[in-house]
Formats: C-alpha cells, structure tokens, sequence
C-alpha cells in the first residue's frame, strides 16, 4: 500500500460522515502520486433533498505537486466539460479542512466537525524527490480503518 493511499482513504471517510456521499476512491501509485473521490450525486438529492452538485459528474482530486482541487464534469452533446477549481489548502490538509472546502461552494453546512490533525503545507516537495516529512505526514492516516481496498499493483480504491 502506498503511504498517500490512508490520506485518500480518510479525506473520503470524512466527506461521508459529514454528508457528502462519496461513490467510491482512489488512490494511484503513479508519479505525481493521486488520488480521486467522486461524489454520489443520486445519494447526494436523497440526503439533502436538493440537488447538489448540478453536474453530470463531481468530485475531489489530490496529487502530491498540487494537493486539492475540485472537479465537476458535463457533458451536453458529448463535449465532455471538464471544470478545475483549485481548493484554496495546503498540500496535506487534514480531512476535515477538505471537507469545509469542498461543502462550501455546494452550500452544504458541516456543523460540529472536529479535526484532530493539523493542516500541513510542502510548498517545496515534488513527486519522485526524498521528502521524509511529506512521507510522515502522510503516514499519520494509514492507520485509517480500513475499506473495502482492492489493492493491485499500482492503486488502491474503495468505496465510501
């Protein structure tokens, strides 16, 4: 299992608790280091009794040399929209700050959430350079329970 592979699992699980559906997760091995959490858009209306995300498809991303960002996808006529939005976090940001970056713009509130664990920022490391301390942090979520993990040779997923 890859060190960043509990991070992912985490930020998924943190979503899920605070009522952001997740349809599944990921984490893949390759060089930057990724991961993906796409949102549940039907669960999402059961939950909220809305819609949430007026896209065809949403969700987060995470790669090492970037860290957060939204992704929402639409695709009237086959064009396949695909729109970015840099999340404002640093690179390893605790679940919880990723919870409250990605409810706001949906408008969802997360009252109550607690996060245990700092943000930490590693404005300097990138993919394939020694980092200890990018590692460490990253290790701080591998004890996260686990999912059911289909681990491979070059991922892991799960579902939320």
């Amino acid at each position: 299992m890859s060190t960043h592979t509990g991070y992912i699992r985490a930020v998924a699980a943190a979503l899920e608790a605070a009522g952001v559906p997740v349809a599944d997760w990921r984490a893949d091995d390759r060089r930057p280091r990724d991961g993906w959490i796409p949102f549940d858009l039907v669960r999402q209306v059961r939950l909220h009794g809305r819609v949430v995300w007026d896209h065809d498809q949403a969700g987060a991303g995470w790669d090492e040399d970037t860290g957060w960002w939204l992704l929402t996808v639409d695709d009237p006529y086959g064009r396949g929209v695909r729109t970015t939005k840099k999340l404002d976090l640093p690179r390893v940001a605790a679940p919880g700050s990723v919870v409250r970056a990605v409810a706001w713009p949906a408008g969802l509130e997360v009252p109550g959430l607690r996060e245990p664990r700092a943000d930490l920022d590693f404005p300097r490391h990138r993919a394939g350079v020694p980092d200890p301390a990018f590692e460490a942090a990253l290790r701080r979520y591998a004890h996260v329970a686990q999912s059911p993990v289909d681990e491979s040779w070059n991922a892991a997923e799960g579902r939320g």
